[in-house]
């Protein structure tokens, strides 16, 4: 026992005697100090130990990291050690950018600590080990000036655990939480000529806290470094868009670097991350610019009014306008404009509401609301009620609009308002052309500039008929009231019935028999409600109808509260995507089944919905063929569908890897690719021919 305390203190005896040398004074080589550290005190033959080379920059200067940028040069370190001794590689702390003219370095500032493990052999006879490195680097202000110095650090050797200098402790700290960590982040970038699309998976990333990510690649010149580097967030990670630099080859060159990650946390608090991005054949093609997105918003809004889902609810608007030619232009005007108001604040309350909920966490998309049974149930109701009121069957009141009086009247400013909210509900599914796009871009924005690219599209869906409204020609061109708008009322009752038909296949393809049969109950309960509204009772019966027509009603809004998908119901939609809905033999989407198809062959993946009417429309007019089908057996394309009837995280997630954030979505992939073409949102048969014959 005395021997081993004897020990003890001869070693930390040693080690005091050598502590002057272990903390050498720094060298002053011009422009910054430069002192050579340990983390411990004293050497352990076959133990490792961490020193740096610490530079105290002189204020306003800098160094630079392992790739300068566009100028400057790397610090070098030429070590001159004991034999047996070998010193690894600089483990660079992640860097700063750092802008010149025109030009942009990546380096440091103030201080920087130069990270380098020594190994040492298993036994070697000294008493002490002395570290020689002499260091060379460039320091730049408005000038730059190459310095250099040499550094030398006497370590004792002990046979017990080296202990921490705790001077240095600190410094060792701090440098470690600077490196960047290799931590397997999954990443991919793809390219062409003008642009770099890097796609970082990291999941947990709260877009309201991320101030900004930075890439800084390895290679030197692969990017245009002064170029901004444009962020998206999106559900799994985020993308940047960068630009190629003079030395950058689509086919050659690689993009392993380092990610650095600001968040709106503690001062800003960064993290970084090694990355190594595999390479995706096919740039994304729905990286656009704000005013592109607006742009593409307006006119997917403008198209909207041609889509199936829409049209049943904007025949009630035309009749109506025809109704109240005899009003003044002016009240026409204001309608038109509250119109307008409906239409864009639905827009943005379902906006609201859709990243709300991705913000905590929902893989949700465009469309969300028609994933719940119980808005299809409820749509439903609605239109067969719009329905039975323009066949005549009941009158909310004299007019069209509703709620007694005219376009012209007061009541009438409501019934524009709901016409708009209406009409933008049952937009809101269907994916126009444009729209894709703009949509999957305002959801990888910051909150103010994704309610922008949704009123635009709320103001493109409405600038038609305000339009219209403001157009005396157009007005005059309107035929007159008579006799035969009661026909053509009663004609459009037919849509909203077909809007139902379609509502209640939908809802069986969410819920199974169950389901139906609620709503369907829901239904005769309404029907008998407004038949006992009907009746001309006098006296206490006329109020003991109103209160039985107000139970049925509640009762049956209560069916639609009990509706839910059921396993049966998830077994049919398995079923029916597993016989494809075009013919063609389709099978369930799936992550790891397209991985496993992908390695054998090209794939054809189908991002569709019962309640998407582009979709079915696709699906009839290019996807069905005898055409189609040999195309697809003779180039041995596997046909997968990825049914988004009812909420699906994992289509969501697949969906957004692309930019969307609802369907159609069609993806083309080649054998062993990993990333797919994206065909357009309007299909044709020879688009999809011409696209697999392609390959």
């Amino acid at each position: 026992m005395n021997l081993i305390n004897r020990s003890t203190v001869t070693t930390w005896i040693v080690a005091l005697l050598f502590l002057p040398n272990a903390l050498a004074a720094p060298v002053n080589s011009g422009h910054l100090e430069a002192e050579l550290i340990s983390e411990v005190s004293s050497v352990k033959p076959g133990e490792p130990l961490w020193v740096a080379v610490k530079q105290v920059i002189r204020p306003g200067w800098h160094t630079y990291w392992r790739n300068p940028g566009d100028a400057g040069a790397q610090a070098k370190l030429d070590w001159q050690l004991p034999t047996g001794f070998t010193a690894s590689e600089i483990h660079w702390p992640y860097p700063e950018r750092i802008p010149y003219g025109p030009l942009m370095n990546f380096g440091y500032h103030d201080e920087v600590m130069l990270l380098v493990q020594i190994t040492t052999p298993g036994t070697f006879d000294a008493d002490e080990v002395r570290l020689q490195v002499k260091g060379e680097w460039l320091v730049c202000e408005d000038i730059c000036i190459p310095e250099d110095a040499e550094l030398e650090l006497v370590l004792p050797v002990a046979d017990a655990m080296p202990h921490l200098v705790m001077e240095h402790a600190g410094y060792f700290q701090d440098a470690r939480q600077k490196l960047p960590r290799d931590i397997g982040v999954g990443a991919q970038f793809s390219a062409a000529e003008d642009k770099i699309i890097l796609s970082i998976q990291m999941s947990g990333l709260e877009r309201s806290r991320i101030e900004s990510v930075e890439f800084f690649p390895y290679g030197e010149g692969v990017l245009d470094y002064p170029r901004p580097q444009k962020l998206s967030v999106i559900n799994d990670g985020f993308r940047l868009a960068l630009t190629p630099g003079y030395r950058f080859d689509p086919l050659k060159s690689n993009l392993d670097g380092v990610i650095v990650v600001t968040e709106a946390a503690g001062g800003g608090l960064q993290s970084a991350f090694v990355v190594q991005p595999s390479r995706s054949e096919v740039i994304e093609s729905d990286e656009i610019s704000l005013p592109l997105a607006l742009v593409f918003a307006f006119l997917g809004g403008m198209i909207l009014n041609l889509m199936p889902c829409v049209f049943p609810v904007l025949s009630i608007k035309v009749l109506s306008l025809i109704e109240s030619t005899h009003a003044n232009a002016g009240v026409i005007r204001i309608h038109a404009l509250i119109y307008v108001l409906g239409v864009v604040s639905s827009f943005l309350v379902i906006a609201l509401v859709l990243i709300a909920l991705r913000e905590s966490g929902e893989q949700i998309g465009w469309g969300f609301q028609l994933q719940s049974p119980i808005v299809i149930g409820l749509l439903c109701y609605l239109f067969v009620v719009i329905g039975l009121n323009l066949a005549g069957y009941f009158e909310f009141g004299t007019s069209l609009m509703g709620a007694g009086g005219g376009l012209a009247d007061r009541s009438g400013h409501s019934g524009s308002f709901f016409t708009g909210v209406l009409a933008a509900l049952v937009a809101a599914p269907c994916t126009a052309p444009f729209m894709g796009a703009a949509i999957g871009y305002a959801l990888t924005q910051n909150t103010f500039t994704s309610l922008a690219i949704f009123t635009s599209l709320g103001l493109g869906m409405a600038i038609p008929y305000v339009l219209l409204c403001f157009s005396p020609p157009l007005l005059d061109r309107l035929p007159k009231p008579g006799r035969w708008m009661e026909t053509l009322r009663q004609v459009f009752a037919f849509p909203m019935f077909a809007t139902s038909v379609w509502l209640i296949w939908v809802l069986n393809q969410q819920t199974g028999a169950n389901g139906l049969l609620a709503v369907l109950t829901g239904l005769l309960l309404i029907v008998f409600a407004i038949w006992l509204l009907k009746r001309q009772v006098a006296g206490a019966g006329r109020w003991v109808g109103r209160f039985v027509a107000l139970f049925l009603s509640v009762i049956a809004l209560g069916l639609t509260g009990v509706v839910g998908t059921s396993s049966s119901a998830s077994e049919e939609t398995a079923e029916a995507v597993s016989i494809g809905a075009s013919g063609l033999a389709a099978e369930p989407y799936s992550r790891e089944r397209l991985e496993e198809l992908v390695a054998s062959g090209p794939v054809f993946v189908n991002f569709s919905a019962a309640w998407c009417i582009t979709c079915k429309v696709n699906e009839l007019a290019a996807l069905s063929s005898d055409g189609i089908r040999l195309t697809f057996e003779k180039n041995n394309v596997i046909y997968l569908k990825a049914d988004w009837t009812n909420e699906d995280p994992a289509i969501t997630k697949a969906l957004s890897e692309y930019g969307r954030s609802g369907v159609p979505l069609y993806l083309l992939y080649k054998k062993g690719s990993s990333r797919a073409s994206i065909l357009p949102q309007i299909l044709t048969e020879s688009i999809v021919i011409e696209a697999i014959e392609a390959l």
